[in-house]
């Protein structure tokens, strides 16, 4: 029997890249992430996804500058280190479509289907070795105004993509067992629960 670490690895190589080499990505590999991304599943085909890619350090500066501090800003008042990334994709969600499809259930499919693109451009990027990290914690109206987003289209995450600087480990993940319910919540689906240490390790 195949396990699912050699049949989809990328999935379990993956990690948050926090830390990036001042080096460029070759523009082929860049098109390959996005055309990943392309490739997710989404609501009636209607492909909700923009990418604004952003390689100047004038720009990429801005861009830091619309981004919270959290923990690993150490203690600056944003999210400095995504500016040494080698490109910085604004992913954003165009509700046109999915809301003309759909009516304000597309609100909601078409922001879900753009969070499986960044998915895919995540792992595409692991495959091609290189690191990338996907944030939430910016401020939305000063991105669509730094780049003149239009009102139906709004910026859901910020991913920089790079070499990493160094080796990032994988975080430790809640068992399987704990989460997955039968037939109705709070139900185990598994009898019998492995032990967490054996579950979580990557």
């Amino acid at each position: 029997m195949i396990q699912l670490t050699q049949a989809v690895p990328v999935i379990y190589e993956r990690s948050s890249t926090r830390g990036f080499q001042k080096k460029s990505i070759p523009e082929d590999l860049l098109k390959e992430i996005l055309t990943a991304g392309t490739m997710a599943p989404n609501s009636g085909n209607m492909q909700p996804w923009e990418f604004i890619v952003i390689n100047t350090p004038e720009m990429k500066e801005k861009v830091v500058e619309t981004t919270y501090a959290g923990y690993y800003s150490k203690g600056a008042s944003n999210q400095h280190w995504i500016k040494d990334a080698g490109v910085i994709i604004v992913v954003c969600t165009n509700f046109k479509r999915t809301i003309a499809a759909y009516g304000e259930d597309g609100n909601l499919w078409a922001q879900l289907d753009t969070s499986a693109a960044i998915q895919n451009m995540l792992l595409t990027a692991t495959a091609l070795g290189l690191g990338g990290c996907w944030i939430g914690g910016f401020n939305r109206e000063n991105v669509k105004k730094l780049f003149n987003i239009p009102p139906y289209v709004t910026p859901i995450s910020i991913v920089p993509l790079g070499y990493a600087s160094r080796k990032f480990d994988n975080k430790a993940r809640i068992p399987v067992d704990l989460i997955t319910h039968k037939n109705q919540y709070n139900v185990p689906f598994f009898k019998v629960c492995k032990t967490t240490e054996s579950l979580i390790k990557n």
